[in-house]
């Protein structure tokens, strides 16, 4: 289900298969690894209730897991009223305050979370944009995706196939994810090309601040621009500009160092390091049991190499299918305006894919 943007080819082999297999058997492990017992009350507005595992509050969107279904539940968070857990959570609101401890019950107060820790807390549901567990093990607050597309043509043998994976983990101090992305096509009578980038980013909030300081590591390989690895290491900071049930905007200014090597076939290496500004940014848009949109900008004007300016740019968009399952749209551009030798200086793709997340 993949129409990727270049055309070339990939010949596949066994071993990425195994990794992909690998990374599959992992996220099956993750998203059934310790499951607690499922003694949670989440208590709607219209009176029902409903015992489960309180999993995670993002984008307006309540999961939850009760013992009598088999897959994660999806709770309009606008109806919830309050909720009663002696499991610890992590609480963040809009405007960037964060709270830790479990979830009691204060009938005086309606639609409002009451966190109670070393000072009780009174939190308002509207201003509550992440829930996230804290317990019991390392493994239960991870949170991950997997999405792939495949295209075949009979008219010219074409083959097209992405895939795209993500983890992430939230503890009361320090944010991680992890993203890898994979583009290949394979046709008749052309070379094979492949594009792969790997993004890991980990974040350590400043005091009680929406200030993170910021450390990164990329890599990236493009048979399109003749870079057979890119390597960048970054370190800054960040802040959190907006965090609602509807919005997002995150952004990042920082230096970077970049080692890079060009394929075998170009000899020796135009830049083989340089040392350049990092500013990234951002931006998300909700809805409710629908749709996401996620654009993700990072520009790199180097200070050692004169007048060379990259640029990653990747936009999504996610719509929901049924449960956990999705479709992901996708573009990404990565701009150098002076790249190898013979090679374009743009090196764009898209796909369509079908994924699943886990919580």
């Amino acid at each position: 289900m993949v129409r990727a943007l270049r055309w070339g080819s990939i010949s596949f082999k066994s071993g990425h298969g195994a990794a992909f297999a690998a990374f599959l058997l992992l996220c099956s492990y993750i998203a059934h690894a310790d499951s607690r017992t499922k003694t949670d009350i989440v208590y709607m507005m219209n009176g029902d209730k409903i015992t489960c595992e309180v999993k995670s509050l993002q984008h307006g969107q309540l999961a939850v897991e009760p013992d009598y279904v088999l897959d994660t539940m999806i709770v309009d968070w606008s109806k919830v009223d309050h909720i009663e857990s002696s499991q610890g959570f992590v609480i963040l609101m809009q405007d960037g305050t964060q709270y830790t401890g479990t979830l009691g019950l204060d009938s005086k107060n309606k639609a409002s979370l009451i966190i109670r820790s070393e000072k009780d807390e009174t939190l308002p549901n509207q201003d509550v944009v992440v829930i996230g567990e804290l317990g019991p093990s390392f493994l239960k607050r991870l949170r991950g995706n997997v999405d792939v597309g495949f295209t075949a043509q009979r008219a010219n043998s074409q083959r097209d196939l992405s895939v795209q994976t993500g983890l992430s983990y939230q503890s009361d101090k320090h944010i991680f994810s992890l993203q890898g992305n994979s583009q290949f096509t394979s046709q008749q009578k052309t070379n094979n090309t492949s594009q792969h980038s790997l993004s890991n980013a980990f974040y350590s909030r400043i005091r009680e601040t929406n200030w993170y300081q910021a450390s990164l590591a990329n890599f990236l390989s493009s048979s399109e621009q003749k870079i057979d690895l890119r390597s960048t290491f970054g370190y800054g900071l960040a802040r959190r500009f907006i965090s609602t049930n509807h919005n997002g905007l995150f952004g990042l200014a920082g230096l970077s160092y970049t080692q890079e090597r060009d394929s075998p076939q170009e000899g020796s290496t135009l830049h083989p390091s340089s040392l350049d500004t990092v500013l990234g940014v951002q931006y998300s848009n909700f809805r409710f049991d629908s749709t996401t949109l996620s654009t993700k900008a990072w520009v790199y004007p180097s200070l050692t190499n004169a007048g060379r300016v990259r640029m990653t740019f990747n936009q999504d968009i996610y719509w929901k299918i049924i449960g956990d399952f999705y479709l992901r749209f996708s573009f990404y551009d990565n701009f150098d305006n002076q790249p190898a030798i013979g090679a374009p200086k743009n090196d764009l793709g898209g796909s369509t894919s079908v994924g699943w997340s886990f919580k």
